[in-house]
């Protein structure tokens, strides 16, 4: 008789409780040892039974019941085979490995003009990704309710790719609470203010929900699966219509106090510069804005600056004509070109002195300017952080694109997922508030 195929959104079995922890607070024994397991697996990598046995410190008997319900459930696969040891003559051993290829999340960016959802496994491979245009709202319910229902039919596509749904993850385009799961503020949002975006995608989905900035998703992508590979100690730094950041240590993302660590586009570079969308002056993000960038080349006159509306990057626009003319050595180009590095010299100058970095990655349209901005950008960061700490800073330019918040999504999912048990690792299904309700209701 065939086995059942394992259901898309990790619900247990009769011997694996959905609930992770008991309601005292205390991890039921089988889900301790499971997730002990994995978190072995994950950060030690493949092993045999007989090396979990020595990993983890279960005997045998209950690494095979063990072993047998996760490869069951498609957490984990048997896998390489290691060689027989002593003469040879031994039965070669399989090992084991978590199957991060057939276990994903659901991911949803969105801004004031766009929602963009995505599937993607833990081993950093995008499978299905969808943009919508966003409703011309500034009412955060109407907005928010349209985020979940694009996420929802994000949802259904899952069992298509082949991917088996462990959460779901926002990236937020302004300042967040991680704790409570709120978006903050969005500068570039009218009325997205202090939206509890965790608790209602986790009630639409059923699954349990996370929330970043999306600069930081984006930086933890490129840390896990990109440029900042191999790396303890990364500053990751992005420019769109604005700028936004995010600090990587060790592989955790740094949140600060209440999430927002990293908003370096609204340092101070000038003390009388152009006007930011936060109503201050001189922030990094104005006098980046690749409109107020475009509008120098063009020549409008500095006292109708503050006057230019951000827009959205399209292809070909007045941005994009702007490189190529700097590559075409057109001497205003590089001039606006040059005066923008010496501004972004001084944000990096002040990060390398507080943080010390040891790669700093540029994305968004950073990676558009190439070459013609890094080598500017390495003549003038010197001037502004001692030369000792700015010696040995690689700077390189982001390589996923648009995908590396939703690569980062799955880069903290899968950390959570398997970290240690005493760290709150789980491999339960835990139901969120609206299906438990819904289970307490009488027939």
């Amino acid at each position: 008789m065939p086995k059942k195929r394992p259901s898309t959104n990790m619900k247990s079995t009769k011997t694996n409780p959905p609930v992770w922890r008991r309601e005292d607070g205390r991890s039921s024994k089988r889900a301790y040892n499971r997730s002990l397991v994995c978190a072995a697996l994950f950060h030690e990598g493949p092993r045999s039974r007989v090396g979990l046995k020595q990993s983890t410190g279960l005997p045998l008997s209950r690494l095979s019941d063990i072993c047998g319900s996760l490869i069951t459930e498609g957490v984990v696969r048997e896998s390489m085979i290691s060689p027989a040891a002593g003469t040879g003559r031994g039965r070669p051993r399989s090992l084991l490995e978590l199957d991060l290829r057939r276990l994903g999340v659901a991911c949803v960016r969105y801004d004031q003009e766009s929602v963009t959802t995505a599937l993607v496994d833990l081993a950093g491979t995008v499978h299905w990704k969808r943009r919508w245009n966003a409703p011309g709202t500034e009412d955060a319910t109407t907005r928010l309710r349209m985020i979940a229902k694009h996420l929802k039919q994000t949802l259904t596509v899952a069992h298509e790719v082949g991917v088996k749904l462990v959460g779901v993850g926002a990236a937020d385009p302004g300042t967040v609470d991680v704790s409570t799961g709120r978006s903050i503020r969005a500068v570039n949002m009218p009325g997205w203010t202090n939206v509890p975006v965790v608790e209602h995608l986790s009630q639409s989905t059923e699954l349990a929900a996370v929330i970043e900035r999306a600069d930081g998703w984006q930086a933890l992508g490129e840390v896990a699966y990109g440029a900042g590979r191999g790396s303890q100690h990364v500053l990751f730094v992005t420019l769109l219509e604005g700028i936004g950041g995010g600090i990587v240590e060790g592989g955790n993302l740094l949140a600060g106090r209440d999430g927002s660590a990293g908003e370096i586009g609204h340092t101070r570079v000038s003390m009388d510069g152009p006007l930011c969308g936060c109503g201050g002056r001189g922030c990094l993000e104005a006098h980046l804005a690749p409109s107020r960038l475009a509008a120098l080349w063009r020549g409008v006159a500095p006292t109708d600056l503050d006057n230019i509306v951000p827009r959205g990057e399209e292809a070909g626009d007045d941005f994009a004509q702007m490189l190529v003319a700097a590559r075409a050595n057109d001497s205003r180009a590089r001039e606006v070109l040059a005066n923008a590095a010496k501004a972004l010299a001084v944000a990096l100058g002040n990060a390398t002195s507080l943080l010390n970095p040891e790669r700093i990655i540029l994305g968004g349209r950073f990676v558009a300017a190439g070459d013609s901005l890094l080598g500017l950008l390495r003549e003038e960061l010197p001037k502004y952080a001692l030369p000792e700490l700015v010696a040995n800073v690689d700077i390189r330019l982001a390589e996923l694109g648009e995908d590396s918040a939703f690569l980062g999504i799955a880069a903290r999912v899968r950390s959570n997922l398997f970290a240690y048990p005493s760290m709150g690792g789980t491999v339960e299904h835990r139901p969120s508030a609206k299906s438990t309700a819904k289970k307490g209701k009488s027939p």
